[in-house]
């Protein structure tokens, strides 16, 4: 599994399709931890969810970086910044590689 982050509109979709033709690509990662959080699923829940689909094939997940930014007042917005950073953080120690996407150029981190 290839794992892709870095902040909102910053070219990850296409650096993605450019490097990993031949892969799966499940873009907005993020976006479906907040769905399973408003249905009331535990971190536990979510991630086995996200092994269950990427469980076959070669896979790039890519997710926006909610940490490096302010932190949300509203406490729902706040758990889904901590819960996506702890998913992703548990994600990239089981990717084969990670990198972060800025201005369209990746850096490989791990």
């Amino acid at each position: 599994m290839i794992l892709i982050v870095g902040g909102s509109y910053q070219g990850k979709t296409e650096y993605a399709k450019q490097h990993f033709s031949n892969h799966n690509i499940w873009n907005g990662l993020h976006l479906f931890v907040k769905e399973k959080l408003k249905k009331n699923l535990s971190e536990e829940q979510i991630l086995d969810e996200i092994h269950k689909k990427t469980d076959e094939g070669h896979w790039v997940l890519i997710s926006d970086e909610l940490g490096n930014g302010i932190v949300p007042i509203d406490e729902k917005d706040t758990q889904w910044r901590e819960v996506t950073g702890r998913i992703l953080i548990l994600l990239a120690k089981e990717a084969d590689e990670v990198y972060r996407v800025l201005l369209g150029m990746g850096q490989r981190i791990k």
